[in-house]
């Protein structure tokens, strides 16, 4: 079968390798998964470059230890290259290792969550069976394929984590994504306004020609001059995934009690704290990632996720745009493309 892998960390997509690779047989509690389709997300060049095990190793639970862990107390090590990559997608389960919930799966249009060692970019791949959700029939495979990483984090975010109500005011960063239309659907749903924050003029034509109302070009115009002429005392929430300037001018956009929450990290820079920036107004500032965020729900609770998701998928609230389909044959000019500014949808892998 074929399989995208990297055999050592890099910043450079060009060190991702489609290889033929044996078909591995799952373990007790685990399923194996013909992919038919998977998409890039931002997350996956983490698994490429590494960050996401140099964060796990500072972290204090961690100190002294040859390899990382995700959690305190876990036996299972950060993985680390050679590995397949890819961290969602769909396809249909084909065989179960064994075990009362992969037993029922075997047969069914599953979408996954996985992320390496056994990645998503691959003809097969093994799941934990408690991490593969039969989708609806009605369903694409194009938009099944993108089921978690955006729209699980979106609904997650403003609907369980900040809990936005009705008549409040949320800024996000890097507002042309798809998840943050997808915060833009929630914002009409629900009755909030959204102040979508982007780099470019471009950019920002692009948010308003699709109705955007609320629209800050940094190549215009300061963040925080901006904020004030469109809230003057300051936004509720802010959800931010750049980091760097932008994500600490975000911060100093609250109005006293605010909570901003750092989801994602585009810039690679940190973000600038002066204590009483967060002191005098009495804001916060917390973190998101999704796996730590499912991994403390039962499973009844992301049953009923998954469920509340589809839903807003099928009526088009958390619905993915797509750019571009490519055969694993191009994944190099796959994702070249994920990484092109601009972009109108998500880039995805045909791996049937």
């Amino acid at each position: 079968m074929k399989s995208a892998c990297i055999d050592a960390f890099s910043e450079d997509p060009g060190a991702v390798e489609v290889r033929e690779a044996p078909v591995p047989r799952p373990a007790a509690g685990q399923v194996r998964v013909r992919m038919k389709m998977a998409p890039i997300n931002p997350s996956d060049f983490n698994y490429m470059d590494g960050i996401y095990e140099r964060s796990f190793a500072r972290m204090i639970w961690n100190r002294g230890a040859e390899r990382p862990t995700d959690s305190p107390g876990s036996s299972a090590l950060f993985p680390r290259p050679p590995y397949a990559l890819g961290v969602e997608g769909v396809g249909i389960v084909e065989e179960s290792g064994g075990g009362f919930l992969g037993g029922r799966l075997v047969g069914k249009r599953v979408a996954v969550v996985s992320g390496p060692p056994h990645g998503t970019w691959q003809e097969q791949t093994l799941i934990d069976a408690r991490r593969a959700f039969p989708v609806p029939r009605s369903m694409s495979d194009a938009q099944a394929c993108s089921f978690f990483v955006n729209p699980l984090t979106a609904l997650v975010l403003v609907r369980h984590v900040l809990q936005v109500p009705r008549g409040a005011v949320l800024l996000q960063t890097a507002a042309g994504s798809a998840l943050c239309q997808m915060v833009r659907n929630l914002a009409r749903e629900d009755g909030f306004r959204v102040v979508d924050v982007v780099r470019s003029r471009s950019g920002a034509e692009r948010l308003k020609q699709g109705n955007a109302k609320y629209v800050v070009a940094l190549e215009d115009e300061g963040l925080l001059d901006a904020v004030h002429r469109i809230a003057p005392t300051g936004v509720d929430y802010v959800l931010d995934c750049v980091g760097g300037p932008a994500g600490s001018e975000a911060l100093r956009a609250l109005t006293p009690g605010g909570r901003m929450v750092c989801y994602g990290t585009l810039s690679r820079e940190p973000i600038s704290l002066p204590p009483r920036d967060i002191m005098m107004p009495m804001t916060s500032v917390e973190g998101f990632y999704l796996a730590a965020y499912l991994a403390k729900r039962t499973l009844f609770q992301r049953l009923g996720l998954v469920r509340t998701t589809a839903k807003l998928i099928a009526s088009g609230v958390l619905g993915t745009p797509v750019e571009q389909t490519y055969r694993l044959d191009a994944l190099h000019a796959a994702l070249a493309h994920a990484t092109r500014p601009g972009r109108a949808g998500k880039i995805l892998l045909d791996l049937s």
